[in-house]
C-alpha cells in the first residue's frame, strides 16, 4: 500500500518520513489500533525509542504478552 501526503503539507509540517511514520505508529497505538511491537515496526524504532516517544507525548506505554486477548477475562 501506498499513501502520498501533498509536498506542501509535509513543508509546512516541517516534516519527514521519521516523522510522520512514528506520528501513525503512536496514533494507531494510542487508540489501541495496533500492539506495541507493530506500532514499532511502523514507526521503524526500537522499543526503547518508541516508548521515548510515548512518554514525550504524554502516554503510557502498556505491553502485553502476545497472548494477552485470548485469555479469559476475569
Amino acid at each position: 500500500m501506498q499513501f502520498r501526503i501533498p509536498d506542501d503539507i509535509v513543508i509546512k509540517a516541517q516534516a519527514n518520513i521519521t516523522d510522520i511514520s512514528m506520528a501513525v505508529a503512536v496514533e494507531f497505538y494510542a487508540d489501541n489500533r495496533i500492539d506495541h511491537a507493530d506500532a514499532c515496526r511502523l514507526a521503524g524504532a526500537t522499543s526503547e525509542r518508541f516508548n521515548r516517544e510515548l512518554l514525550r507525548r504524554g502516554l503510557g506505554i502498556q505491553i502485553y504478552s502476545p497472548d494477552w486477548q485470548r485469555r479469559p477475562a476475569i
